[in-house]
């Protein structure tokens, strides 16, 4: 694995973090409840991980 690469995967989960702590927060002001944003927050993550994985899987079957 090149430096380049590495740098990546740790600026993607880096950002994911920062992504996960954003939501739940936001959401936790919203509701003002820890648990219903908790919940909120792992469904919409999981979702959204879900769906770049598909996205990304799509997309490099289009460029062969």
């Amino acid at each position: 694995m090149t430096w380049y690469e590495e740098e990546r995967i740790k600026k993607t989960i880096l950002w994911r973090l920062i992504s996960i702590a954003i939501t739940l927060v936001a959401t936790w002001v919203y509701t003002g409840s820890v648990k219903e944003a908790s919940f909120f927050t792992i469904f919409l993550h999981f979702i959204l991980l879900t769906a770049h994985y598909v996205f990304e899987y799509l997309w490099e079957k289009r460029k062969l």
